[in-house]
């Protein structure tokens, strides 16, 4: 997420209006075009900027929700409402640590801005971000919305925890597009939710057999998604092995499936870290953009390493794992507990 501008922002609070316009004075180092979209891209308003000449779009009836400020090459996402929005001060869109710009009307996202400066400082705070979209009750539904949409990238992929946030939106509430992005999410998310049937996936090994999930059928299976070029996915491998070594047993499977664009990054990988258990690799490589690749989006994950329990029916019975989770969870697997 870019933070550039919005760090900057100076507010001041303009009465409310009937509709949302866009207006001001910028100086700019060339020509530029303002334009607001929604989440789904369609123009809201759009008008030319001259440099040190007033603007103004068109008034109209807008929801309040998340929509994107296109500023030249410069993209914001910012909350808006049904307010005349003013603009002024200096924009270098090409490098736009240099700006320094004042908005007025944008209150409500003032508030999303104040929350995130809490949540990150020198690294994204999980802990904090949670009191605000999981504890405060009286949070906007839209301001909910968008902290999920806007750090999606820091935050789990289970379905539970985004279920209890959804909740907490009333049916009324969802109207804005960055809510039904939590709806969908939901949605999406309780096909992988746990005690649902794991993706049966088929990848090779190092001889080039074809391995399917469902080979191991009857028995307890982690998974381990991971790629050479990841450093952290190499040091979590790395403390599995006194796992694996105390736990492993006939009724239970460790798998490490590599998602290295390049066979022959996984095979030096393979080769480098000597690991006791199943190492499979899946051509499809690791995600491209925002778009996961198949086994990504059957598991719901995007960053790696990904560590998933998987029970003997071949169910999913527990997600993101670290370190002594992973011995904590086969435990108790074991003891029918999961």
């Amino acid at each position: 997420m870019k933070w550039y501008i919005s760090i900057l922002f100076v507010c001041m609070t303009l009465s409310v209006s009937a509709q949302f316009s866009l207006q001001g004075k910028l100086r700019t180092l060339r020509p530029l075009t303002i334009k607001v979209t929604d989440l789904a891209g369609n123009t809201i308003v759009e008008c030319p900027v001259k440099s040190d000449k007033e603007f103004k779009t068109k008034p109209v009836n807008i929801r309040e929700d998340l929509y994107i400020f296109h500023i030249g090459d410069y993209t914001e996402q910012i909350i808006l409402t049904n307010n005349v929005v003013s603009m002024n001060g200096f924009l270098n869109d090409q490098k736009p640590e240099e700006s320094m710009l004042e908005f007025e009307g944008i209150d409500l996202h003032m508030k999303l801005l104040e929350i995130m400066g809490q949540c990150k400082d020198q690294v994204f705070k999980k802990e904090v971000f949670k009191n605000f979209v999981e504890k405060d009750e009286r949070l906007e539904p839209v301001i909910r919305g968008a902290l999920m949409y806007m750090n999606k990238i820091y935050l789990g992929h289970d379905y539970e925890s985004y279920k209890r946030i959804l909740d907490l939106i009333p049916e009324d509430g969802r109207e804005a597009q960055v809510v039904k992005y939590l709806v969908d999410e939901v949605t999406k998310r309780k096909s992988i939710a746990v005690g649902t049937q794991a993706y049966d996936f088929t990848f090779v090994d190092v001889d080039g057999n074809e391995v399917s999930l469902s080979d191991f059928r009857g028995k307890f299976v982690l998974l381990d998604f991971s790629a050479s070029w990841c450093g952290g996915c190499r040091l979590e491998a790395k403390k599995l092995v006194p796992i694996y070594d105390k736990l492993k047993g006939d009724d239970l499977v460790f798998i490490s499936i590599s998602l290295d664009n390049r066979e022959k990054d996984w095979r030096r990988m393979v080769k480098e870290d000597q690991l006791p258990w199943v190492t499979l690799w899946d051509s499809e490589g690791f995600t491209k953009g925002n778009k996961p690749n198949t086994v990504q989006a059957a598991y719901g994950f995007y960053q790696i390493p990904f560590l998933v329990l998987i029970d003997k029916e071949g169910k999913i019975i527990a997600r993101d794992l670290r370190d002594e989770k992973v011995k904590e969870a086969i435990e108790k697997a074991r003891e029918g507990k999961l």
